[in-house]
């Protein structure tokens, strides 16, 4: 009541901003490593990884769409992943919950790094 849903809301978005965040990190680090066979992970082979974690604990919609947006092609079939850029905005969503973690003493650093990566990938 009185705009409960909407606070609820706000929680929410900002827990998905640290979630996205972990995804992101955990793509560019696959993406940057070498398999125990030596040899570097394409989009696709992150989409498998992603596929596989979905299956388990880390099961989460947002686990299930990286997977799939890892292993889509564009026309040219070239992975479309290579041609996103990696900036992302930010509506006021995660600021206010960030703020809201600070008003009430309540630790909230995982949201405020996944804001302060998104202000981050935004400068020139």
């Amino acid at each position: 009541k009185g705009g409960a849903g909407n606070y609820v809301k706000m929680v929410h978005n900002g827990i998905e901003y640290g979630d996205m965040q972990l995804i992101g990190e955990g793509f560019l680090l696959l993406s940057n490593t070498t398999t125990a066979a030596g040899q570097s992970r394409s989009p696709s082979d992150c989409a498998d990884v992603f596929a596989s974690w979905n299956e388990g604990p880390l099961q989460s919609f947002l686990v299930e769409i990286t997977a799939g947006i890892l292993a889509k092609r564009d026309a040219d079939g070239a992975p479309l992943v290579d041609k996103v850029l990696d900036v992302c905005g930010s509506k006021g969503t995660g600021k206010w919950t960030v703020q809201e973690f600070a008003e009430h003493g309540v630790p909230g650093g995982t949201v405020a790094a996944a804001l302060e990566a998104r202000y981050l990938s935004a400068v020139p």
